[in-house]
């Protein structure tokens, strides 16, 4: 990726840009906003002393209530006096706490060297020349498809001139040195004016704080939970209320959170479009829409390779350089898939609560300026590092290490070259998986592929591209379509139902049944509507038998071709391991559906917790669907311990390379990434599988199948 340039990139600066001048009606307008900001902590601070003094008044002037009453009654009149008091005091106890929580200890930043990186140093400080911002005092790397420019310290580099600049490795993977010296030019932009950035860090760190503290839970939480499970009711009582009061201060809390929101976002989008207008005078208004546009294909392209990093790390394996990956997902996106981003992009509108405009939005106010530019070098933005790909590697790993805190001494780096190769075969493999079946193929309903055939078969074949599956005498195609779709319609409710299910054995209450697709809350319903919506797959699986053995029968007899015309022992070879690969996985589709299910029981008990009465309960039912994903998980991994793994180097177990949970973890925690390994790793194995046993029935000369396997 590394390019070398003709032009040193900091002497290519010609002239100078104007600042963009700002109203002092603008200016007072972000003060008012960053006043008004300030105002929400002091309302919360406020919230606070009200209710210290409630509490306070209540225990001075509410202690006649033991005045009038005898025996037992003392019992009612102590819960009468001091519930309030303990549930009041820890409610003011939840809105005091926040103000003393830590925020979540960030991870060790990627931090370069000037002596390293001279030209990018240079490159930047001639930047904030132009913009007459403040240069930084350190410039660091992340994985991310952005930039940004901030305090380095936070507040108490607040009232100095001590900025970081952080840098996106995909921006530079993917980007043209003007495009990233726009992208530069406008997070520095932000920091022209000093009032101005200190006004907008004041409006921001509020912001920020509010959604911390409505959102984040401690141990303090989850104490709170399990006292209001006490088995003595009165305990119960208080806390309950305590726990109500909680929770109401929250809710309090999130309308300042908005209100904040909704004050900040007219003044955030202004500074947006202020930063926009650095952007077009450094690198041209003519550029602005360009560099939008790579923005947006890159952070597709960066979601596309995550993806992909993810489906590797299910077999041990990451890419040693995630930004390759980018950038080759980028230049190999769809046509049709960049067009619909830029008409998305096209038909966004900028609304009220937005913090930033929509794209057309700042394209044009950019486009309005006219602003010719003063760096114009096209070089690719690696140019600006010495051996960018080294430093790609290290960054990537990086990210894995602290951002991700991922075990690196249980995976292996791969490289991305082959990676890459791999990749491209598996995306080649779903097309043929379409050539052949067209759009009746589901995971659903693979059978295995029996081998050797029991005779020969001798099943026309198709002219192309008209799919196989497609030409079958005597099958209505449509109609398998109907019910293919009618069958997924079906699992999928049986997986809501199943959800379902569980949540009432863990006795909790569905205000909403029918969002189970359950007809009532009553546990013998819901048993009912599990049978039926069964018997329901087992019918439509039996209309749907005719078709899909014929539909088979046009493989083995594509295959039993393909076999005679390729005698290599290399060729024979891979076909056998696929088709054991293609049995064995097919073999285990109903494991797999019962970890899909059960897992998603398990996530969403583990989500409603706090509206559970009984931790005994819960942890029986936890317990249980955990056993069911344990039973069919274990059953995978054992029936492919002896199937050599298609694609990787070496041909190792299938269950070998799957990246299965320490034995030590937490049994729920443990469950849940079982189940996640088992699906994420090997529904898309067996639907590479197939679509390249699709190729071969084909015999499509050039199919990613044929050649060697990496």
């Amino acid at each position: 990726m590394s390019e070398s340039v003709s032009v040193s990139p900091p002497d290519a600066f010609q002239g100078r840009i104007e600042p963009t001048r700002v109203s002092p009606l603008y200016q007072a307008g972000l003060g008012v906003v960053a006043l008004a900001m300030v105002l929400l902590p002091l309302l919360y601070l406020a919230l606070i002393a009200a209710m210290g003094w409630l509490v306070w008044w209540h225990l001075k002037h509410d202690g006649e209530v033991f005045e009038h009453v005898r025996g037992r009654g003392y019992l009612l009149a102590a819960l009468l006096y001091f519930g309030p008091a303990v549930a009041g005091g820890i409610f003011v106890l939840f809105l005091i706490k926040p103000l003393f929580s830590r925020k979540t200890k960030e991870p060790k930043p990627f931090v370069l060297k000037p002596e390293d990186q001279p030209v990018l140093f240079a490159f930047v400080r001639k930047i904030c020349e132009q913009v007459g911002a403040p240069v930084p005092r350190e410039i660091r790397m992340d994985s991310q498809v952005n930039a940004s420019a901030g305090f380095r310290r936070g507040w108490l580099s607040f009232f100095g001139r001590d900025l970081v600049l952080v840098i996106g490795t995909p921006l530079v993977a993917g980007m043209t040195m003007r495009q990233l010296a726009g992208v530069l030019a406008h997070e520095f932009g932000h920091f022209a004016q000093g009032a101005g950035m200190r006004f907008s860090y004041v409006i921001r760190s509020v912001n920020g704080w509010f959604a911390r503290v409505v959102f984040e839970r401690d141990s303090w939480d989850d104490r709170l939970d399990a006292w209001a499970q006490s088995e003595d009711w009165w305990l119960k009582v208080v806390f309950m209320l305590a726990k109500g009061g909680v929770w109401l201060g929250r809710r309090v809390l999130w309308c300042l959170m908005h209100a904040g929101h909704a004050i900040s976002c007219f003044m955030s989008r202004q500074m947006e479009f202020d930063a926009d207008s650095y952007e077009a005078k450094v690198a041209g208004s003519a550029e602005f829409g360009a560099t939008s546009r790579r923005l947006r294909e890159l952070g597709v392209a960066h979601a596309m390779a995550m993806n992909d990093a993810h489906q590797t790390f299910q077999t041990r394996e990451l890419p040693d350089d995630l930004n390759a990956l980018v950038l080759w997902r980028e230049r190999s996106m769809p046509a049709d898939l960049r067009q619909n981003l830029e008409k998305t992009a096209q038909e966004s509108k900028t609304a009220w609560n937005d913090t930033h405009p929509a794209d057309v939005d700042r394209v044009k106010a950019a486009e309005a300026l006219a602003a010719p530019g003063v760096f114009h070098l096209e070089e690719p933005a690696a140019g600006l590092f010495r051996d960018f790909d080294a430093l790609s590697r290290a960054v990537t790993r990086h990210m894995y290490e602290h951002e991700m805190e991922l075990p690196m001494n249980k995976l292996s780096l791969r490289d991305s070259a082959r990676m890459m190769q791999d990749r491209a075969a598996s995306d080649d493999s779903g097309k043929a998986l379409e050539r052949f079946f067209g759009e009746n193929f589901h995971f659903l309903r693979v059978s295995p592929i029996e081998w050797p055939l029991p005779s020969p078969v001798s099943l026309p074949t198709p002219a192309m591209p008209t799919p196989a599956a497609a030409i079958m005498p005597g099958i209505d195609t449509a109609e398998y379509q109907r019910l293919l779709a009618k069958y997924a319609q079906t699992d999928e409710s049986l997986l809501k139902q199943t959800v379902g299910k569980d949540l009432l054995d863990a006795e909790f209450s569905l205000t909403e049944p029918q969002a189970f697709q359950l007809s009532s809350s009553n546990k013998s319903a819901a048993e009912a509507s599990l049978t039926a919506t069964r018997q329901r797959l087992r019918d439509l699986a039996g209309s749907m038998e005719a078709y899909e053995a014929t539909v088979n029968e046009r493989m083995r007899a594509g295959l039993d071709r393909w076999r005679a015309d390729h005698p290599q022992p290399e060729d024979q070879e891979r076909l056998d391991r696929l088709l054991n690969a293609q049995r064995s996985l097919a073999r285990l589709v109903p494991d797999l559906l019962q970890t899909i299910r059960s897992r998603q029981s398990l996530e969403l008990l583990f989500a409603n917790i706090n509206n559970h009465r009984d931790g005994t309960i819960f942890d029986r039912q936890a317990r249980s669907i955990s056993k069911r994903i344990e039973l069919a998980a274990n059953h995978c991994v054992t029936a492919l311990s002896a199937v050599p793994h298609p694609y990787l180097d070496g041909h190792p177990p299938v269950s070998g390379v799957l990246h299965l949970p320490d034995a030590e973890a937490h049994p729920f925690a443990k469950a849940i990434q079982l189940a996640t390994v088992c699906t994420d790793a090997l529904i898309p194995l067996l639907v590479r599988v197939m679509g390249d046993l699709a190729a071969l029935a084909l015999d499509e000369k050039e199919s990613a199948v044929a050649a060697p396997a990496v």
